[in-house]
């Protein structure tokens, strides 16, 4: 039995490792298993139990998960320890010398990967002495990496907000976009600096989904700053600026790179996709841009680009809602 309770105890700790390490050291894994397992399971579940997704209630969604991860180091710690502990005679009782019951080797695992010092129970030899040694270093370790990786998160979110505020100022609509930097007779060099300014900032939060997938459950609120419904809508600016504005209008200088790192967006945030099975939505209105005076290509060359997006705009769509958004734009 002592034999079993070292190994069960070893094996929780070396899983513990692994989760901590894969999900806040690693920028290519994005979480460990037990944590990709929590999240999916919780926010697939939150997702279908919601009546009305884009209720205000989900923005609490983001900082439970975060929560429930680090609850959930700390208890594995805590217990892998304990039972590692009662794989022998390891405490025993400082003021009377009496071996430790299981919940006096609890309490002790406890205060010894809290570092809190508690002096009351011992290790009872040099070897229990050591691993009381390195119980308390493993807790040290976990809880500084687990307030780094919550720091980081934070501040991932806000940089997701903001960038999303950004592109969202340019328009809600696709349309939108294009005819606010068109002023008549050409779009202004001003309006391309703006979308060529963008790519960055994307790059930077496409790998910052991948390091940490908990961002999609960080649901701002507002579909101003909501990263995904700015990125489809940018998208889709993209589509008809490329494939429906004649190539007269067109300028030459058209930042086409920024689809290639929304198309890395879209490759990241299907690391944790949840909700799969979209429809491919409806094409981009395009009565906007004509009312607007911008010059288009054929119908049917255009409603031959929009069908080679098709499998494209499908995986915006399921970005959008996989992030508890609805496609349809107001």
């Amino acid at each position: 039995m002592m034999a079993v309770s070292a190994v069960v105890g070893a094996l929780l700790l070396v899983l513990l490792a692994a989760d901590v390490l894969m999900t806040a050291l690693s920028a290519s894994e994005g979480t460990g298993p037990i944590s990709g397992a929590l999240l999916r399971g919780t926010w697939w579940i939150l997702l279908r139990q919601s009546h009305r997704r884009e209720g205000r209630w989900l923005r609490l969604t983001g900082p439970l998960l975060l929560v429930m991860a680090l609850v959930t180091w700390v208890l594995l710690l805590w217990g892998g320890w304990t039972l590692v502990f009662l794989s022998g005679d390891a405490v025993r009782s400082s003021g009377t010398g009496a071996d430790a019951t299981v919940w006096q080797v609890a309490y002790y695992a406890g205060f010894s990967v809290m570092t809190l010092g508690v002096g009351d129970f011992t290790a009872t030899g040099d070897g229990w002495r050591l691993l009381t040694v390195v119980a308390s270093f493993s807790g040290l370790f976990v809880m500084t990496l687990s307030i780094t990786y919550l720091l980081s998160v934070l501040s991932a979110v806000v940089n997701r907000n903001a960038l999303a505020l950004q592109i969202s100022a340019l328009g809600q609509q696709p349309a939108d976009i294009l005819t606010a930097g068109w002023d008549g007779t050409r779009f202004t060099s001003t309006f391309l600096q703006q979308i060529a300014d963008l790519g960055a900032p994307l790059a930077v939060v496409a790998e910052q989904h991948l390091a940490y997938p908990v961002l999609v459950a960080f649901h701002s609120g507002h579909r101003d700053t909501a990263l995904p419904v700015a990125t489809a809508a940018l998208d889709d600016a993209m589509l008809l600026l490329l494939d429906a504005v004649d190539e007269q209008a067109r300028p030459g200088d058209v930042p086409r790179g920024l689809r290639v790192i929304i198309d890395r967006m879209l490759s990241t945030s299907a690391a944790t996709e949840v909700h799969g099975g979209s429809e491919v939505p409806g094409a981009p209105a395009l009565q906007p841009l004509r009312e607007a005076g911008i010059p288009l290509r054929a119908e049917r060359t255009i409603d031959e680009a929009v069908a080679r997006s098709a499998d494209r705009r499908r995986r915006l769509r399921e970005m959008v809602e996989g992030s508890g958004w609805s496609w349809e734009r107001p």
